[in-house]
């Protein structure tokens, strides 16, 4: 079970603040692209790299600082070593492997929906440029960032931080809720927010009964793979599909 973090609401409140301004500003920019007359052209592999490396980075860099200004290890803050690792690992394959067709099934639907309406649909960034182009090292490139760095610090700040924060006080379901919401609107895409929602809420869950984040790292670099080997295999899953 997940023990109590007690995270200080002035720190928790530094670090969400800046990121909720970024997600607000990305889904905005969204909406103007999808409304200007010009094509959206596809991304190019260094703005995607580069976009990635700094939000990933600057991520990492916040969470580092959280921790140091609590006085708490990686350990003690995200149950690493509170299971053994391999069964944590199992139950989020597991948990990704059951949510990922409501997750596809309802990205599907709010691609037409957005459409119907004359809102922006588009794929995001990442996974536009690998239908659109890439080569077999850059797709690799991108790879690597989506299913091994990605899954790890974002799992860290939505369910370590965001999740535990509420839930401690006392509010458990607004916390599942709210920190799914927040984790899809972060990804700036409007198709990929409900699918994304669902996830988060999914792996708050997941970490509520497991108390252990690898559980949940597992579970979302296994939701993010499934479109790179889809893409190995010449699957075509659409625009608008995308990890998270």
């Amino acid at each position: 079970m997940l023990s109590r973090k007690d995270w200080l609401p002035e720190r928790v409140i530094v670090f969400a603040a800046p990121l909720l301004a970024v997600a607000l500003m990305g889904l905005g920019g969204q909406l103007a692209a999808g409304q200007a007359s010009k094509p959206h052209p596809a991304p190019e592999f260094v703005s995607v790299m580069t976009g990635t490396l700094g939000f990933q980075g600057a991520l990492l860099a916040g969470l580092t600082w959280f921790l140091q200004s609590h006085r708490c290890g990686w350990n003690a803050a995200f149950g690493f070593r509170s299971s053994p690792a391999l069964p944590a690992v199992a139950r989020g394959v597991a948990l990704a492997l059951l949510v990922l067709p409501f997750a596809y099934g309802l990205q599907w639907l709010s691609v037409h929906g957005l459409r119907a309406v004359g809102l922006p649909a588009s794929g995001q960034n990442s996974v536009e440029f690998l239908l659109r182009t890439g080569s077999a090292w850059e797709r690799a490139g991108l790879a690597v960032f989506a299913v091994g760095v990605a899954p790890a610090v974002e799992e860290m700040l939505f369910r370590g931080v965001f999740y535990v924060f509420v839930r401690d006080l006392g509010f458990p379901r607004m916390a599942l809720i709210g920190s799914a919401v927040f984790f899809g609107m972060v990804h700036s895409n409007f198709a990929a927010l409900i699918p994304l929602s669902l996830f988060g809420a999914a792996l708050a869950w997941l970490y509520s009964r497991t108390g252990n984040l690898v559980s949940c790292i597992a579970a979302h670099a296994t939701f993010n793979l499934v479109p790179f080997l889809m893409l190995a295999l010449g699957w075509k899953f659409g625009e608008g599909a995308a990890g998270s």
